[in-house]
C-alpha cells in the first residue's frame, strides 16, 4: 500500500487540501481511474465516485434521518436554497454543485457553488448566463462538477455549453470556453448536459456537436455527431475532437467511464447514435462500439474487470421491444453486433445506471423498480418495486444501498443475498430527485428540487483503502507509433497572427511514446493559405478573411493534422454574389445553409429538410443557430436581409432571427411578433417584443445593436421593408442588468415549416 493511500486513514477528518497537494507530489499527473489507487476514500471528486461505480469503503455511515431535523435525526444540515438536479460531488473540506442562479428573476442564470462541506456554509459562487438556448430554467443544471484530484481544480458545463475551470479555494476563473458558439455544441430544449471527465493531463467533455469544416479533408465536423472535444486541463487548449456516427438520434447525459480493460485505456459511454462505445481517452481513435437502441443512450456504463455492463430503456434495434440489459466483454473490437456476453430484454432502465453490489447487478427501471441480476448469466434473482419514476442512481457504502426516487421515495436498503432489506424508508413530500447521493467525509449527502440534504451520525469518518486499479500493459511491449495528434487541433487566429503547433506520437493502444531515432516532423499547409515553420509556427496571412485552414505534420510515414480559422476583425460583409458556398468557417453553417437564386438574387437558403442516409425528410437540426466568429467580440451591430416563404398546405411561415453578443432578434411568424432576448422563450428573463406580421416573399431588413453600459447591456433591434427608409427609431429596445458581455455575431432559425433566405450580412463596431 502506497504512503498517499495511507495517509487518509490516519489523518483528521477536517482534511484541507494540504493532504490533497502532498498526494499530488507522490503521485504526480495520472489519470482519475489510476488515482482511485492514490484518492482519499473519503472524497467524492465527480458523481460516480472516485472509483466510477458510484461505491464508497465509507464506514460508520447513517441508518436513518429526518428531513425535519432534530434531536437523533442524523441531519447535519440543510440547504433549501440549493435545491437542484445536480449530483454534488466532495474533495477535501469542500462541496460543490450547480444550481439556478435567482430563479424566476430577470436576470436568472447558472452558477457553480462551493460550500463547506461539513457545515453547507458558504464559500464562494461563480454565476454564468444561460444564453443562445432553448433549455426550460427547470432543466438548468443538469450536468455535475468535477474535480481534478492533482489540482484541486473544478470543472464544469453549463446547460447552454458555457465551459469552464475555477480554482478549487477561490472559485477564480482559470479558463472558459463558449462551446456551443467556437466549436457547435448542441443546446437544445431537453436540456441534456454532459458532465466532464478528467484523465490525466485532459478534461474531456461531450455533446451532439455541428462545427465547421463540411469537407472530408477538413473531417466532416460540420456534420451533427456526438462527440467529445479534449481539452489541456490547464489551459483549455483542444487536443482531440472525435465521436461517433452521424446524424444522431438525441442529445445524451451518459457520463463515460475511464478504465483499464485488457491492458488498454477505454472510455465507454452511451451515444447520442444508439450505440455503446469505447474511444481511447488520449487520442479519440475508435476500440469498439454496441448497438444497442433506436434512440440515445443516458445511463453510464458499469466497468467490472473486463465486462461492461449498460441499459437502457427505448425501442430496442431489433424486434419492438422496450429496454434491455447487457454485458458486453470489453477487450473485443471494431462492430460487436450480436457478439454480447449475454442480453436481457424488456427492463426499462435508461436514466439510473448500473450497480454492482456484493456480486449482485443492481438495476432499477424507470418505473423505480429494483431488478438483481446475476452478473454472469444475467438472469433475474429478485425483482421489487419501490415507487413509480426513477432518475438518479443509487450508492453503495457500508453494507447499505442508498436511493431516491423521482418522486421523493427514500430508501437505504441492506443487501441480503438475493434480496434487499429494508433499513430505512420515507417519502419526502412535495420534492423531486434527479440528482444521485452521494457519500464524503463520513456524510451522505442527497440532492432534491427542494433542498440539498447533509447527513451523519457523527462519527469520525473511517474508510477501507480504495482497491487498486488494473495496470496498462507497458508500453516498452509496444513502442511503435500508429498515430500523430497535432495539437491545439482547431484554433481561431485573426489575419497576420499565428499558433504553435504540437506533435504527440501515440501506439496502437493509446499511449504516448517518442519518436523513432533520427525521424524529425515535417510541417506543411495542405489546405487553405498562409505558411507553417520548419517549428510548426503557423502564421495567417495578412491579407485573408473567412478561410479555413487545414495543416499537417508528418513524422515518418505518419501524419497528423489541425485546423485553423482565419477571421478578420470587423467590419464583415457577406453578399453571396461570387460565393460557391457560405464560409467554410462559419459553424454550423454548411450543412444548415445552401447558396439559391431567390428573387433575382443569390441568397443563403436555411433549409426545411435537412436529409440524413437514415432519413431522407430529416428535419433535426431546421432549428438551430450558428455562429461567425470570434466569441470575445462586443459593441458592434449586425444587420442582415431576410425573406420569408410559405408551406403552401399548411400556410405556415419560418422563423428568422440574427445574433448579437448572446443576444437574439427574432421574427416569429406564428406569432406574429419580433422579440430580442438572450434566453429562448422565457419571459421572465429579460426581453422585449413587438406586434409584427411579416409577408411571404418580402425582403426585409433586420438590426440589432449591443452595447456595454456600465456592467449591463442595451439591447436595441429593428426590422422594416428593405425597399423603405430605415426607421430613425428603434423598434424594440431592452436593458439587461445580468449582461452577456460578448459573442460571435450568427444567424437563428427555425425552418422546419418552410424556409427563408439571407443576404447583405453585415456586421460592424458601433458608432
Amino acid at each position: 500500500m502506497t504512503l498517499a493511500r495511507l495517509l487518509p486513514l490516519f489523518l483528521p477528518s477536517r482534511r484541507s487540501h494540504c493532504w490533497h497537494a502532498l498526494c499530488g507530489l507522490l503521485v504526480g499527473c495520472a489519470p482519475l481511474a489510476a488515482l482511485a489507487d492514490e484518492l482519499s476514500p473519503l472524497d467524492w471528486p465527480t458523481w460516480q465516485g472516485p472509483q466510477q461505480n458510484h461505491t464508497s469503503t465509507e464506514k460508520n455511515l447513517p441508518e436513518a434521518w429526518k428531513p425535519s431535523g432534530g434531536e437523533g435525526s442524523n441531519l447535519i444540515w440543510k440547504r433549501s436554497d440549493l435545491g437542484t438536479r445536480s449530483t454534488p460531488v466532495v474533495f477535501g473540506d469542500k462541496l460543490y454543485v450547480l444550481a439556478r442562479d435567482e430563479p424566476g428573476a430577470d436576470t436568472e442564470g447558472e452558477k457553480v457553488v462551493c460550500v463547506d462541506a461539513a457545515t453547507g456554509e458558504p464559500i464562494w459562487e461563480h454565476r454564468f448566463n444561460v444564453y443562445l438556448s432553448e433549455v426550460p430554467d427547470t432543466r438548468v443544471a443538469w450536468s455535475s462538477c468535477t474535480v481534478d484530484p492533482e489540482t484541486g481544480r473544478v470543472y464544469a458545463q453549463g446547460v447552454c455549453g458555457y465551459f469552464c475551470c475555477l480554482e478549487g479555494d477561490t472559485g477564480k476563473l482559470v479558463w472558459s470556453r463558449s462551446l456551443h458558439e467556437e466549436l457547435g455544441v448542441l443546446s437544445t430544449y431537453g436540456g441534456r448536459t454532459n458532465i466532464p471527465l478528467i484523465f490525466e493531463d485532459l478534461v474531456l467533455a461531450s455533446a451532439v456537436v455541428i462545427g465547421w469544416g463540411d469537407t472530408p479533408e477538413f473531417g466532416n465536423l460540420a456534420k451533427p455527431a456526438h462527440r467529445f472535444m479534449a481539452f489541456d486541463k490547464a489551459t483549455g487548449e483542444l487536443r482531440w475532437l472525435n465521436g461517433t456516427g452521424i446524424s444522431p438520434y438525441d442529445t445524451t447525459y451518459s457520463t463515460p467511464t475511464v478504465a483499464v480493460i485488457g491492458g488498454v485505456q477505454q472510455l465507454v459511454f452511451g451515444s447520442g447514435d444508439g450505440a455503446l462505445w469505447a474511444l481511447q481517452p488520449r487520442t479519440g481513435v475508435r476500440l469498439w462500439n454496441y448497438p444497442l437502441s433506436r434512440r440515445g443512450l443516458n445511463v453510464s456504463p458499469l466497468v467490472e474487470g473486463d465486462t461492461v455492463y449498460m441499459s437502457h430503456s427505448e425501442e430496442n434495434t431489433i424486434g419492438n421491444t422496450m429496454g434491455a440489459v447487457v454485458a458486453i466483454d470489453g477487450t473485443l473490437r471494431g462492430d460487436l453486433t450480436d457478439k454480447e456476453k449475454w442480453k436481457v430484454y424488456e427492463v426499462m432502465a435508461g436514466k439510473s445506471s448500473p450497480l454492482m453490489v456484493e456480486g449482485k447487478l443492481w438495476i432499477v427501471d424507470d418505473r423505480a423498480k429494483l431488478y438483481m441480476l446475476d452478473p454472469e448469466t444475467g438472469k433475474q434473482l429478485n425483482k421489487r418495486a419501490l415507487g413509480s419514476v426513477m432518475r438518479s442512481t443509487p450508492v453503495a457504502g457500508d453494507g447499505k444501498v442508498y436511493l431516491c426516487t423521482n418522486s421523493g421515495r427514500w430508501y437505504i436498503l441492506r443487501p441480503n443475498g438475493n434480496k434487499a432489506d429494508f433499513v430505512h424508508r420515507m417519502h419526502l413530500n412535495g420534492e423531486s430527485n434527479d440528482g444521485s447521493p452521494i457519500i464524503a467525509g463520513g456524510r451522505v449527502y442527497l440532492p432534491t428540487s427542494a433542498a440539498l440534504y447533509c447527513l451523519g451520525t457523527g462519527a469520525e469518518p473511517q474508510a477501507d483503502p480504495l482497491p487498486s486499479s488494473p495496470e496498462e500493459k507497458p508500453v516498452a511491449d509496444n513502442p511503435q507509433p500508429t498515430l500523430v495528434q497535432l495539437s491545439p487541433f482547431d484554433s481561431l487566429l485573426k489575419p497576420g497572427e499565428s499558433v504553435q503547433l504540437t506533435p504527440r506520437l501515440f501506439n496502437s493502444d493509446g499511449q504516448q511514446v517518442e519518436a523513432p531515432e533520427g525521424v524529425q516532423a515535417k510541417y506543411r499547409v495542405v489546405a487553405g493559405p498562409g505558411a507553417v515553420s520548419a517549428e510548426g509556427l503557423y502564421t495567417a496571412p495578412d491579407d485573408v478573411a473567412h478561410e479555413g485552414v487545414l495543416i499537417a505534420c508528418k513524422v515518418g510515414d505518419l501524419e497528423g493534422t489541425a485546423r485553423v480559422r482565419v477571421v478578420p476583425p470587423l467590419p464583415w460583409h457577406f453578399d453571396f454574389n461570387d460565393a460557391e458556398d457560405v464560409p467554410l468557417t462559419w459553424v454550423g453553417g454548411r450543412v444548415r445553409y445552401v447558396l439559391r437564386d431567390v428573387a433575382g438574387e443569390r441568397a443563403a437558403v436555411k433549409r426545411s429538410v435537412l436529409p440524413t442516409p437514415r432519413d431522407p425528410n430529416n428535419k433535426l437540426g431546421t432549428r438551430s443557430m450558428m455562429s461567425m466568429g470570434p466569441v470575445d467580440l462586443h459593441d458592434y451591430t449586425i444587420q442582415a436581409d431576410v425573406l420569408l416563404t410559405k408551406e403552401e398546405e399548411t400556410g405556415k411561415m419560418p422563423d428568422a432571427g440574427i445574433t448579437n453578443s448572446g443576444y437574439t432578434m427574432t421574427i416569429r411568424s406564428g406569432n406574429r411578433q419580433l422579440r430580442v432576448y438572450s434566453w429562448t422563450s422565457h419571459d421572465h428573463r429579460t426581453a422585449a417584443d413587438t406586434a409584427f406580421e411579416p409577408k411571404p416573399d418580402v425582403w426585409y431588413r433586420m438590426k440589432l445593436r449591443v452595447e456595454q453600459q456600465d456592467g449591463q447591456a442595451l439591447v436595441q433591434g429593428k426590422m422594416w421593408p428593405r425597399d423603405e427608409d430605415e426607421p430613425a427609431s428603434w423598434s424594440l429596445e431592452m436593458t439587461d442588468k445580468a449582461p452577456v458581455e460578448s459573442g460571435s455575431p450568427g444567424l437563428y432559425g427555425n425552418a422546419g415549416d418552410a424556409e427563408f433566405a439571407v443576404d447583405n450580412i453585415e456586421v460592424t463596431p458601433n458608432d
